[in-house]
């Protein structure tokens, strides 16, 4: 889990900063929590998912919300983190 401002990376078997964790076969994604005035708590939206390609992860954005997100400093850094992350996952799992 990683979480920057309002920016976080969610992947398999990790809890997010609120104790949620995401299912097996949804893919690890990056989220952006927004509080809701009507449930009085934050509640997020999905930027991004990050999938597992045959040379290692890729991006796939939904909308435009990756590129018209306004902390772009924050959801740059979350990003190249969790691309690395995943990336040294798959590396490491071809060697095994």
């Amino acid at each position: 889990m990683m979480r920057y401002n309002n920016v976080e990376f969610r992947q398999n078997g990790v809890k997010d900063s609120h104790g949620y964790t995401i299912d097996e076969d949804r893919p690890s994604e990056i989220i952006a929590w927004i509080y809701s005035e009507s449930l009085g708590e934050e509640t997020c939206i999905t930027i991004c998912w990050l999938k597992r390609g045959k040379e290692g992860f890729y991006m796939e954005t939904i909308g435009n919300r990756f590129t018209e997100y306004e902390d772009s400093e924050a959801l740059m850094h979350v990003t190249r983190y969790a691309l690395r992350i995943l990336d040294t996952q798959f590396e490491f799992e071809k060697k095994t």
